[in-house]
């Protein structure tokens, strides 16, 4: 099948520095061993674009998926162009697949491939023509509680109600970056009131959003097969639903809060 996911090179020796001032992760001395799952934000702390950022050989890449990857690019191209970092979305072919050796955010590169460890047992594939990206990987990634932004989604959540600080996609350390007061506000004095939970089911998902329990709730990331649909969608913390399940890990507060502010 066709990867719903492709890769953003940045070319230009202010590439990192750049990036850095826009995502949520410390990617200045990125290392080639390492490659970080991040968002970009928009001045709310929402979400507009997520991925992996992966460095190799001097260039810098961005695994995101293909439908947001234009938007992405133009939110970020005027901030690339003052830096005089060129950006461009490739025709290398991008998979995700399932894998046993690569713990997630790990890389491992040789001549022509690279292959990056993923949530829910899977790794990603770059370069390799001959790798299918798979269903049942995307759904294993979805259901360890992993969602990407896609066109449907972009900015429908700021990153704790994606569960970004419990995947390692946030860092609460580093300096300025768009949308950094919100989110860091959340982090130290609040809690989120929504947050995504795992949905299965037979009916088909066209993306945009699902109806359940009288609620009409987004939907951030879906994956469709012949047998229905696995999605992460948008709900309210305390919704009581069958067909809802929570996230596989228990979601704490990463920096010790002073007082709650719901947001």
């Amino acid at each position: 099948m066709t990867s719903p996911f492709g890769l953003i090179q940045f070319r230009g020796d202010n590439a990192l520095p750049v990036l850095q001032g826009q995502c949520t992760q410390m990617v200045n001395n990125l290392s080639e061993g390492y490659a970080p799952l991040l968002a970009f934000c928009d001045p709310k702390g929402r979400m507009y674009g997520s991925g992996r950022l992966v460095v190799h050989q001097g260039i810098v890449s961005l695994i995101t998926p293909t439908d947001q990857s234009e938007a992405l690019l133009t939110r970020l191209k005027p901030f690339l162009m003052l830096s005089r970092v060129a950006a461009e979305i490739t025709s290398t072919p991008v998979a995700l697949t399932s894998q046993t050796d690569l713990e997630p955010s790990m890389s491992h590169h040789d001549s022509t491939v690279t292959r990056i460890g993923e949530y829910g047992g899977t790794q990603w594939v770059i370069g390799d023509p001959t790798a299918e990206h798979s269903l049942s990987a995307d759904t294993s990634r979805l259901l360890s509680g992993l969602g990407y932004v896609r066109s449907y989604s972009a900015e429908q959540c700021i990153p704790q109600q994606a569960h970004y600080q419990m995947l390692n996609g946030v860092n609460f350390q580093k300096g300025c970056y768009t949308g950094q007061e919100v989110i860091a506000r959340l982090e130290h004095l609040g809690q989120s009131k929504k947050h995504l939970w795992i949905y299965q089911g037979s009916e088909h998902l066209d993306g945009q959003t699902l109806q359940l329990e009288g609620l009409q709730l987004p939907v951030f990331d879906a994956v469709t097969t012949i047998d229905g649909s696995t999605a992460l969608v948008l709900a309210p913390v305390g919704l009581a639903s069958e067909q809802l399940i929570n996230v596989p890990f228990e979601i704490t507060r990463q920096v010790e809060g002073q007082r709650p502010v719901k947001l």
